[in-house]
């Protein structure tokens, strides 16, 4: 019998994953997060672009920087939020790679080409 590999998180830890996984579950936090890769932008900005309400804007908006994944910084009248976890773009892009990944997959099995 094989010795049980010593698990890596404890309990804690998975359920703050689980916590984090969630918050990311959104879609419109997602297109946030997406909007806001290039550089920080103010709410009016976001609103603009998700052409989604600023109540709702801003309520995903509080919800991201509660969790430490947007930081916020006056700007005159404005506030700019930005990234604010580094883990963000490399998850992001590690997801949607495996989206290509599993879509072309599916798109050749069916005979179907993909640029």
């Amino acid at each position: 019998m094989q010795p049980r590999k010593k698990t890596l998180l404890n309990d804690a830890q998975i359920e703050e994953a689980a916590r984090l996984f969630g918050i990311l579950a959104e879609p419109s936090r997602l297109r946030i997060i997406k909007l806001l890769m290039p550089g920080a932008r103010t709410v009016g900005e976001l609103v603009e672009e998700l052409e989604m309400k600023q109540g709702s804007v801003s309520k995903q908006l509080g919800i991201l920087h509660d969790a430490g994944l947007l930081g916020r910084e006056r700007d005159g009248n404005f506030i700019r939020y930005a990234l604010a976890d580094p883990i963000l773009e490399p998850l992001c892009k590690l997801v949607c790679d495996r989206i290509e990944r599993v879509a072309r997959s599916h798109a050749k099995a069916i005979g179907l080409r993909l640029k």
